[in-house]
């Protein structure tokens, strides 16, 4: 009987351990019921949409162009043998 208890005694302290996990994703909330059950409207496209400008800059991105990049960050070419491998779709 002992052994019996023993493991209930822990299966209810690992149990209670899970119990106080916190999860760390944080869901947005969505009203009442969220997305289960609920029923798509139709869009009505008699308004249209209007953007509105922000006053803010845009964001300015670097582009970096395939010869500017370090020698270990290329694409090593293909042989003839592989191309014609891509095209056949795999082995004969």
């Amino acid at each position: 009987m002992s052994i019996v208890t023993t493991k209930m005694a822990s299966t209810s302290r690992t149990w209670a351990m899970v119990n106080k996990h916190i999860p760390m994703i944080k869901f947005r909330k969505t009203p009442a019921g969220g997305m289960h059950g609920s029923t798509v409207q139709p869009v009505n496209t008699a308004h249209p949409i209007i953007l509105q400008k922000t006053a803010s800059k845009p964001a300015v991105s670097v582009i970096i162009e395939d010869w500017q990049l370090a020698g270990k960050y290329k694409r090593r070419p293909i042989s003839q043998e592989e191309i014609d491998f891509i095209n056949r779709g795999g082995p004969q």
